[in-house]
């Protein structure tokens, strides 16, 4: 009879307990950083900035890129139909 199974899967030793419902405190309470106002307002732009240039990179318009296989398949599509239209010009 077979009272449990083992799990490879989950490997115990390496993994924490799990502290449910206890909260752990931080070790240092945070510090605020005081900029000047000319400061502030230079990093609020360059953050602002790198935003702005993060999002624009990531638009579609600016990544595409057409595959090859539609590429291919424009090319031979019009190269079977220039051959079938040569072919029709010659019987005339």
């Amino acid at each position: 009879m077979v009272s449990g199974v083992e799990n490879n899967i989950v490997n115990t030793s390496l993994q924490k307990p799990l502290n449910v419902g206890v909260l752990t405190p931080p070790n240092a309470l945070h510090k605020p950083v005081l900029y000047s106002d000319k400061e502030a307002d230079m990093q609020f732009k360059q953050l602002a900035k790198d935003i702005y240039d993060r999002e624009h990179s990531q638009k579609f318009e600016n990544k595409r890129k057409t595959p090859l296989s539609v590429i291919l398949t424009v090319f031979a599509a019009a190269i079977g139909s220039g051959y079938l239209v040569f072919k029709k010009a010659l019987k005339w």
